[in-house]
């Protein structure tokens, strides 16, 4: 791309704007001489490397530097043979190897959060023997430290000592002079590097030395007083040493770097390259760029699209700028975007052109996530007023001309902006020549995006397969535009409602109006109407969308909240198998302790050796109810027979079964045994003649005859649960689980009731307080279900 391109499209204010967050000249050089990319993987990669250090920055971390010294014209010099580096290039050389290797160490450590940038900076070239060598000659400041030889050492130490004593010798023999008042000034002055005595004119001969001034006006002539002159002269000499074994060790120090100047280099590309990336990074984070989707085939789809220059200036202006949104599928090849004049037609066109070539240079984008890229290998623009008075050629014949320039550079992978198309000449002409551009240009598989105000170019955009009609929405109750493109319909010039917005009368507004045909009113009012209808169904799907988009949460939602129900109630039977467990073997224990007892006395009572069978058989129950609980098996299942009088069911709970004897409503009278008992129908489970027969068999049943007597004793378990019961349901089985509890001389129980609205804690709480068998009951603790349950202690 060459310069003027890069100039129209803005890129180079924004490359410029850039450099100014490079760390070094090298990175600055580098970004303003930086070319496009080529291919999706190396563009990908670079972005890549611009997003994690922009998280970086995002983070408030920092470089560990915060400049780097532009070492191109010391190597170069390093070049020529014989050639060495003063004290502040090896200083600078020692900075580029001290920086290279902080880098590569900061970037290994977080190598997780930041792979790509450790990839990069992992090819640094690491070398500790020069950065020794060079901070064991060379200070922070700059300067030769008096260790980096011994030799120098020595002259230093005699160097500062010969200093002190002149100083001394001229401070004694000025304080004479001055006591006989031969002197104009009483400082020792420096003149020629040496020291002197400012002398009145008259009194230059009253100490003998040599004249090394005068002063402007004659009358002070400043002499090195003899007496100093053999101090002074060695001080020269020992100056001469020093800057002679300064320039040795200089020498000496260049010859270990010469051979390592390829690598210097290496690093030098490295970390100017790093700097880019670096100075890109800023800029993204300081205009909200990302990292757009980057699209293999041809697909142009921008959501909230900035122009970065925009946001930089306006920000400063504090001024707003408006986002654009603009989408081009794979078969719309050509955009033509019409609208007012001020309306930002060409500032959406060029925000298009700017955004994809700073994609292709490697820059984060100011848009949205779910913005998609092409990579076009070439964009050309035409745009402005290019008239050439060397060239002899008007404005329109520049136009024509830049034109026939892009149409034949252009190709399948190229992109063509071009601004007010063929619009500098008479109108119908203008219009077919315009067609026939746009013709060539899909023939050649270029995507273009024009602007134009030609009416005839807007129909042809509309019947062309392939072209697509785009207008810049005006707002014609306040006569501003509103800086939004709408796709799919033509724009308006809105001229007459320009004319009334910059004061002209009605009066002429009126008359221009007059010189329109009526026809071409017609499809102008009939635009605006189109454009109301688009915004009113654009509002209604964006409100449809945020509607799907609730439903879809909370479907969501329900689903978990179901998923979380039905785990809390095979937790809750879980934890009620379990308990159950517990309260078996705490039982086991206490019959053996009896059966022990019984088996040291005279005679063992047969009915402790039943109650011990009695509760092995409720363990295996026990342990076979945990196992399907656990495999998700403890789910009711209801049954789709319908319980009249004079069925066998069973209770659901138990293996107790019994007849109907009557119902009433949702509840039922059951004869089991000796014993009537009232009870839900949802407690209970029609069985055939054949399974109550089978269950009389089982072990559990075989103890005595079939009598509710003998069932109701059986303790499943010292937890009630009343949730989805009514209220007087809930007293019922309240009432029959206590007396269970008090036969069987269970002294604490547990009622599970819920917090829901408290109706049903409330029934349980008046039913506890009238009960016989009750003792004492609470809420129950945290760690026992807070105020969803009750504890009950029995009487004993």
């Amino acid at each position: 791309m060459d310069e003027l391109l890069l100039h129209k499209l803005e890129f180079t204010r924004i490359a410029g704007y850039t450099a100014r967050f490079c760390l070094s000249p090298m990175g600055r050089d580098l970004l303003l001489a930086s070319r496009p990319l080529e291919g999706i993987d190396v563009v990908t990669g670079e972005l890549e490397l611009v997003l994690e250090l922009r998280n970086f920055l995002l983070e408030g971390y920092a470089l560990p530097y915060s400049s780097l010294p532009d070492t191109r014209p010391l190597l170069e010099h390093l070049d020529v043979l014989d050639s060495y580096l003063d004290a502040s290039g090896l200083l600078d050389i020692h900075r580029l190897l001290r920086a290279s290797a902080e880098l590569r160490k900061f970037m290994f450590a977080n190598r997780e959060i930041y792979p790509h940038l450790n990839e990069f900076c992992i090819r640094l070239w690491l070398e500790k023997t020069l950065q020794f060598t060079i901070s064991s000659v060379v200070d922070e400041k700059g300067g030769i430290r008096d260790s980096a030889s011994d030799g120098l050492q020595m002259i230093r130490s005699e160097l500062r000592e010969s200093r002190i004593a002149l100083q001394k010798k001229m401070e004694r023999l000025l304080r004479r002079c001055l006591e006989n008042g031969w002197l104009m000034d009483d400082t020792v002055a420096m003149k020629n590097g040496r020291l002197t005595l400012g002398f009145r004119v008259e009194y230059k001969y009253k100490v003998p030395g040599y004249i090394q001034d005068y002063s402007g006006s004659g009358q002070t002539v400043f002499i090195e007083p003899a007496e100093a002159l053999t101090v002074s002269n060695r001080i020269q000499e020992l100056e001469i040493s020093e800057r002679r074994e300064i320039e040795r060790i200089l020498r000496e120090v260049s010859a270990l770097i010469r051979p390592e100047l390829e690598n210097l280099r290496h690093n030098q590309e490295i970390l100017a390259a790093f700097d880019t990336i670096y100075a890109r990074a800023k800029l993204a984070v300081e205009t909200g760029s990302v990292l757009p989707a980057i699209a293999s085939r041809r697909q142009l789809r921008i959501v909230r699209g900035y122009h970065p220059w925009l946001l930089i200036s306006h920000r400063m202006k504090q001024a707003e700028v408006y986002p654009l949104d603009l989408d081009l599928g794979p078969d719309e090849q050509v955009l033509v975007i019409s609208g007012p004049n001020a309306g930002g037609k060409s500032v959406a066109m060029k925000t298009a052109g700017l955004l994809c070539c700073m994609l292709s240079h490697g820059y984060l984008l100011p848009c949205s996530e779910s913005s998609v890229f092409p990579l076009f290998s070439s964009i050309a623009i035409e745009i402005g007023d290019e008239q050439s008075i060397e060239n002899d050629l008007s404005t329109f014949s520049s136009h024509l001309s830049a034109i026939r320039s892009i149409m034949e550079s252009a190709g399948s992978n190229s992109l063509v902006l071009i601004d007010e198309l063929c619009s500098g000449t008479d109108v119908e002409e203008g219009g077919a020549i315009a067609k026939a551009v746009i013709e060539e240009l899909l023939h050649r598989g270029a995507m273009t995006i024009v602007t134009t105000h030609l009416g005839e170019l807007k129909a042809f955009a509309h019947e062309r397969e392939g072209v697509v009609n785009g207008a810049m929405e005006f707002n014609r109750e306040g006569l501003q535009p509103t800086f939004r493109f709408i796709k799919g319909v033509p724009g308006s010039s809105f001229a007459f409602a320009m004319m009334q917005r910059l004061g002209f009368s009605p009066a002429v507004v009126k008359r221009a109006e007059s010189f329109m045909k009526s026809e071409h009113l017609g499809v102008e009012r009939m635009l605006d109407d189109l454009k109301c209808l688009m915004e009113e169904n654009r509002e209604m799907q964006t409100h449809l969308r945020k509607e799907r988009q609730f439903i879809e949460t909370e479907k969501v939602e329900l689903s978990s909240l179901r998923g979380e129900l039905s785990a809390e109630r095979r937790e809750l039977k879980s934890r009620g198998l379990r308990e159950m467990h517990k309260e078996v073997e705490h039982a086991r224990r206490e019959i053996r302790g009896i059966v022990h007892e019984l088996k040291t006395a005279s005679s063992v009572d047969r009915a402790v050796v039943e109650a011990r069978k009695k509760l092995d058989m409720h363990k295996k129950q026990l342990t076979l109810g945990e196992k399907a609980a656990g495999e998700d098996k403890g789910v009711e299942t209801e049954s789709g027979d319908e319980i009249l009088v004079g069925d066998l069911v069973r209770f659901r709970e138990s293996n107790t079964t019994g007849e109907v004897e009557s119902l009433h409503a949702e509840s039922a009278v059951i004869l089991c045994g000796n014993f009537r008992l009232t009870t839900s129908l949802k407690s209970l489970e029609k069985i055939s003649k054949t399974g109550a027969r089978k269950m009389e068999r089982e072990p559990h049943a075989s103890r005595k005859k079939a009598s509710w007597t003998s069932v109701s004793t059986d303790v499943e378990s010292t937890t009630l649960d009343l949730r989805g019961m009514t209220g007087e349901e809930a007293i019922a089985a309240v009432e029959r689980f206590l007396d269970r509890m008090s036969m069987n001389r269970i002294r604490t129980a547990t009622i599970i009731h819920g917090k829901g609205t408290g109706s049903l804690r409330r029934r349980t709480t008046e039913c506890l307080q009238q009960h016989k068998a009750v003792e004492r009951f609470r809420l129950g603790e945290w760690g026992e279900g807070g105020a969803g349950v009750t504890v009950v202690e029995l009487k004993g």
